[in-house]
């Protein structure tokens, strides 16, 4: 980040705090950062770094708020490209010298709460620069996030197929992707609001990061959803789509803030619900007749594929697809009055959809019906199963949980029964375990506890990759555009007769208007 130092690379070891007599001038009243620092580094896959720490997906808040202040930038970098596809993080050291936040661009309070010393040839300075620790506040004036599958990887890149700086974020598959765009805000709008990640100044007694002033990147002036989709009018509408813009995606709200309202409508106080394992984001929602709130949940629980449980009072809402918590062979089990270990269930295939139809509305279609549609080719069945879901969404999403809701069924057509003992009391349903049998290892989403003198289970087949599917394709919109008839140009022409019978006194009109109407009807008056 260049408002922290400038390390030349030419082999001198010069380090220069270069901006330090900007900042600690008195016509100066912040320092102005544009943060488009990453926040993952997510892969295909499961067995990326990331992934194999646990994290449960890059759209998770504690996730995304970890590698504010850790991750890329603070705690490691990529020496090169190689290094990253490879994932060889190199940690950022500062050898004898022992300040490591000098190199971290992510490490902000660091900067901020202590005097900087150049280094001219690698040596340390004996005096400091201008500087005075905790001076002035910090503004980002820009914080923003790509609206691209993978966009916290790298937060600073633009798709522009006509422009020669086009890039995708890392690892990026390309596709729409709304809620990384909100994710990566709300984490970061959260984060800094927090007393403990945002210290007070001693200097002038308020927050190193001065929240109300940060700018998310981009709000557009022009009214949505005529830009983007106006393509005739206005040429970078393509780049809307994933684009940096919070037009006519800022004003959806979010699957865990829907939650949250719907749980507080029903009477539960903000002590019981937790809605922090729920990501996405709901364009509209519609409750159109008289219905419990729990019964809105469900038709949000079945297109966003999250469950609810109550564990230690409290009710949680997490999405599906997460990592196991355990590793259970058939000794760790309890076995039945019969002997048995466990049972394995397989449902019939004449009894799942060969095909998922599913109807929502378009925001940018003045809410008309979008239907999307998932099949399966070789199956042994024929049955369709539509729903309609009373909510507002891109269709490009709704094909994607279309598709993850055909995979869910045809996967948990194999379930299993068991048994386990009171040791295993911090399992809950929703919790994922895999279940070693026969020398292979087969993930079971738990779906039901029953306690007793043992932990009576029901669990149903999982395959996380249903859970990380790219987006449908895209799918224009069709809006009519208002044609507006400006005031037309007339001009009486005094030119000379066409024919000799022509009446000397007749005069010529020429009449101009863009658009043309068709026709114009010119009126004589006395």
């Amino acid at each position: 980040m260049a408002t922290k130092r400038h390390k030349p690379g030419d082999g001198s070891g010069d380090v220069y705090f270069h901006l330090d007599s900007l900042w600690s001038d008195a016509s100066i009243d912040f320092i102005g950062i544009d943060n488009y620092m990453p926040l993952s580094d997510w892969r295909d896959g499961f067995d990326h770094a990331d992934a194999l720490q646990g994290w449960p997906a890059i759209h998770d808040r504690a996730y995304l708020q970890a590698n504010i202040a850790g991750g890329e930038g603070f705690d490691w970098f990529y020496a090169s490209a190689a290094d990253r596809s490879a994932q060889i993080r190199t940690p950022i050291t500062d050898g004898s010298a022992g300040k490591p936040w000098v190199f971290r661009y992510k490490d902000l309070r660091a900067w901020w709460s202590n005097p900087h010393y150049n280094r001219p040839g690698g040596i340390e300075s004996a005096t400091p620069t201008s500087w005075v620790p905790q001076s002035k506040p910090v503004w980002f004036t820009e914080l923003g996030c790509p609206a691209i599958d993978r966009g916290t990887n790298q937060p600073n890149v633009f798709f522009d197929p006509k422009s020669s700086e086009s890039f995708t974020p890392y690892f990026s598959r390309g596709g729409r992707d709304d809620a990384i765009q909100r994710a990566y805000l709300e984490a970061s709008h959260l984060w800094w609001d927090q007393g403990a990640n945002n210290p007070t100044s001693s200097v002038y007694g308020s927050r190193m990061v001065h929240v109300p002033e940060c700018a998310a990147w981009t709000w557009d002036a022009r009214s949505y959803p005529f830009f983007p989709e106006l393509t005739g009018v206005w040429t970078d509408g393509p780049n809307w789509r994933l684009g940096h813009w919070l037009t006519g995606r800022l004003g959806a709200v979010s699957l865990a803030g829907l939650v949250r309202h719907l749980c507080l409508r029903a009477g539960l106080s903000e002590a019981l619900i937790d809605v922090s394992g729920l990501w996405g984001a709901v364009e509209g929602y519609v409750i159109g007749a008289l219905e419990s709130p729990r019964a809105s949940i469900s038709t949000l629980a079945r297109h966003f594929g999250f469950d609810a449980i109550e564990t230690e009072g409290v009710i949680r809402f997490v999405m599906r697809g997460r990592a196991s918590v355990a590793t259970l062979a058939i000794d760790d089990l309890v076995a039945a009055r019969e002997g048995e270990a466990f049972e394995l269930s397989r449902g019939q295939e004449t009894e799942l959809p060969q095909a998922l139809k599913w109807q929502v509305a378009r925001a940018d279609e003045d809410y008309d019906a979008a239907l999307v549609e998932a099949r399966r080719i070789t199956v042994d069945t024929t049955r369709i199963a539509s729903e309609s879901f009373p909510m507002a969404i891109p269709p490009e999403e709704a094909e994607r949980r279309c598709r993850r809701a055909l995979m869910e069924a045809w996967i948990g057509r194999e379930s299993a029964t068991f048994r386990l003992p009171p040791s295993r009391l911090a399992l809950d349903p929703a919790d994922v375990i895999r279940l070693a049998h026969d020398g292979r290892e087969v993930e079971f989403r738990l779906v039901s506890v029953a306690d007793a003198e043992a932990r009576g289970i029901e669990a149903v087949r999982q395959d996380r990759a249903a859970y990380d599917l790219p987006p449908g394709d895209p799918r224009p919109a069709s809006l009519a555009s208002p044609v507006v008839f400006g005031t037309p140009e007339v001009v009486m022409l005094d030119l000379p007769q066409i024919s000799e019978d022509q009446p000397a006194h007749r005069p010529l009109i020429a009449a101009h208007s863009s658009p043309w109407p068709g026709e114009i009807a010119v009126f004589r008056s006395a």
